[in-house]
């Protein structure tokens, strides 16, 4: 805040000058800014640059866009706007690609595991068929034991020891 008048910041000082030139404050702020004016020297000459380079600008010649300029504005916009088009297209149809790959690697994984626990399910009377091999193979000398004790009591002995194929 300035030490002169409250209300008028020195930090914006420029932004009030401009409102001010330009006639944008309210007559509170108008009569602050005046009082300023009149007892500081440096915000008067800060005011007093402002008014030059506005003179400035106001002596410039004004040049009026012609109908080509117009024209190339809005081409260079319905251009830019294509393109904006084209790659959200473009954006939508890789998304669109990586969506229909990753349901096919889904219900290819899906159908492999299916498989999987179908084929495994489906094999579970030939496993234990495979695992009662050494017994259904001695089928005929198990049936003319008198007793499974009998049986067990060979096994023991090593009998039923598996014999080894020498390849004869």
């Amino acid at each position: 805040m300035s030490e002169y008048e409250p209300g008028v910041d020195t930090d914006n000082a420029d932004e009030t000058l401009v409102a001010y030139l330009d006639g944008e404050l309210s007559a509170d702020e108008q009569v602050r800014v005046e009082r300023r004016l009149a007892d500081d020297p440096a915000f008067r000459a800060r005011l007093a640059q402002l008014q030059r380079a506005w003179d400035l600008l106001d002596a410039l010649e004004r040049t009026e866009a012609d109908d080509d300029f117009a024209r190339s504005t809005v081409e260079m916009v319905a251009v830019k706007a294509a393109d904006d088009v084209q790659a959200a297209r473009k954006r939508s149809q890789m998304r669109q690609a990586w969506l229909y790959a990753l349901g096919g690697s889904a219900v290819t994984a899906s159908l492999f595991a299916g498989y999987l626990l179908v084929s495994r399910w489906l094999d579970q009377p030939n496993r234990e068929l495979v695992r009662d091999l050494p017994v259904i193979e001695r089928i005929d000398e198990y049936r003319t034991a008198e007793s499974v004790d009998f049986l067990r009591e060979l096994h023991k002995e090593g009998l039923f020891a598996r014999e080894v194929d020498d390849g004869l």
